[in-house]
């Protein structure tokens, strides 16, 4: 065989479903985003910004999904830029959290959706990097 992709292993793979659900969950709350600021810009010109914020919001859920997916896709295809996308992912999934808990959400609520990123993280960082050739 002279493919120089190297091996997944099973460890791998599990991190590449745990993000693929977690860019289904995203996508389905992004998609709750964008009924409600669809709703809010529907109801009058005085809420008209804060249906535009949600949908922002929401922008910023699909992006963060769209990540997920993208390291998914990398991590089971081998492929070297699916850390960064991981990272970058993961990151941006804390602070959406980190925000939702200073607007006031229940912690416990917010803590489900630090699971994933958190092991991603963990997974990413035990990980040597790569060395550019």
């Amino acid at each position: 065989m002279t493919d120089s992709s190297p091996l997944r292993t099973p460890t791998a793979s599990l991190i590449a479903v745990l993000a693929l659900a977690q860019a289904a969950f995203g996508a389905l709350r992004a998609l709750g985003f964008v009924q409600i600021g669809s709703d809010l810009i529907g109801r009058g010109i005085l809420v008209l910004p804060l249906g535009v914020i949600v949908l922002v919001r929401a922008a910023v859920i699909a992006g963060t999904t769209l990540l997920y997916v993208l390291f998914a896709w990398g991590t089971l295809m081998g492929r070297s830029r699916a850390r960064q996308f991981g990272l970058v992912a993961a990151a941006a999934n804390l602070l959406l959290v980190l925000s939702v808990l200073i607007q006031g959400e229940y912690v416990i609520r917010a803590l489900i959706w630090c699971i994933v990123p958190a092991i991603i993280f963990c997974y990413l960082l035990a990980q040597p990097r790569a060395v550019s050739a």
